[in-house]
């Protein structure tokens, strides 16, 4: 499987910048990949800075619920918040694509 990590640096306005991640779980293609993972980070992006939160505290707290609950049905507050951001993400990354479902990443900080 051919897997690659890419990230983006994103200023908040604050002394320290956080970036978003992103992994090809399946699907990369070998053309184009760069230009795809750029509008799946900014739709990640979006959704979190929308919410006006940390990308560190969410992903922190999606963790937190990951190992508590397992169960992404189980989710709130900002590990919600973080799936959110992740299917935004993986909406982005295929768009314009001839199969929507040809790909799936995940997010990460």
């Amino acid at each position: 499987m051919n897997l690659r990590t890419a990230a983006l640096t994103v200023s908040r306005g604050i002394d320290v910048a956080e970036f978003l991640g992103l992994h090809w779980s399946s699907g990369r293609p070998v053309l184009g990949a760069d230009k795809d993972e750029a509008r799946a980070i900014a739709a990640a992006e979006s959704v979190l800075d929308d919410a006006g939160v940390s990308y560190e505290k969410a992903y922190s707290e999606f963790l937190r619920q990951l190992e508590k609950h397992g169960d992404p049905d189980k989710y709130d507050g900002l590990a919600a918040l973080w799936l959110k951001a992740e299917r935004a993400a993986n909406i982005a990354l295929t768009q314009g694509w001839h199969n929507p479902e040809g790909a799936h990443c995940y997010i990460w900080v």
